[in-house]
């Protein structure tokens, strides 16, 4: 007997949610397409000095601090990633991170209220505290786009200054607990000084995005840093790891 295309439509639709292993949470294949919010915090130069302060903005950017982590914790390979998109979730973009979250409401915000209820799962890195209050932050901010590019003080990089941060925010889902992926393990000091320092130049081509390797070999995941977190690492390198 000859099927009908409703009734084979309906048959795949049937094999697609049983093979998850969560529920879908809002249809994935349709997302935002809001605009991108560019955001410069003001510099204000020092009239008595001349010299300009640290940039200062409490707008949470969207670019630096919150697809990170959802690409470090949740979109890493065999997760969440455009490749695999585990139980039909993605979380490697903007528009695919909306189908979660409503502005303003972290509380009816699944991809929000999730974290520490089941994901990431028990047995991989965990978000912290700091990383939770940020992200709840940008969605009671609106959970715009926002692409900063101003977001960082040069003149401090120690590891507890801003090392720690960064590598946390934009390492950490892969590389923050033992053995760490493809055994780099890069969440404590001595671990993190020890594997640079030993592999120096393969660590600063990554996080270049040095064009002459593997793009599967830049790092982070989900998009070069901007310009002053890359130079806060490199001038911890260059002025011998300061803790």
């Amino acid at each position: 007997m000859k099927m009908s295309p409703n009734k084979y439509f309906i048959i795949i639709l049937a094999i697609l949610f049983s093979s998850c292993q969560h529920d879908i949470i809002y249809n994935v294949f349709t997302f935002s397409k809001d605009t991108v919010y560019v955001v410069t915090p003001p510099v204000v130069t020092n009239p008595n000095t001349g010299t300009t302060p640290a940039v200062t903005s409490d707008t949470v950017c969207f670019n630096t601090e919150i697809l990170p982590l959802y690409v470090s914790y949740c979109g890493s390979a065999g997760c969440h990633d455009a490749a695999t998109h585990s139980s039909g979730v993605m979380t490697t973009d903007y528009g695919h991170i909306m189908v979660g979250i409503r502005a303003k409401n972290a509380a009816n915000s699944k991809y929000y209220t999730i974290i520490g209820n089941g994901m990431p799962p028990r047995n991989s890195p965990q978000l912290t505290a700091a990383h939770i209050a940020s992200i709840k932050k940008w969605i009671d901010q609106g959970a715009l786009n926002t692409n900063c590019t101003k977001v960082c003080d040069t003149t401090v990089f120690t590891y507890a200054g801003a090392i720690q941060t960064i590598l946390s925010t934009n390492c950490g889902g892969c590389h923050g607990a033992k053995p760490g992926s493809a055994n780099i393990y890069l969440g404590d000091y001595a671990s993190t000084k020890a594997y640079v320092s030993a592999n120096k130049s393969i660590f600063l081509n990554a996080i270049n995005y040095v064009t002459t390797i593997a793009a599967s070999k830049r790092m982070p995941p989900s998009g070069k840093m901007v310009d002053c977190k890359i130079l806060q690492i490199q001038k911890w390198i260059n002025n011998g790891y300061p803790q």
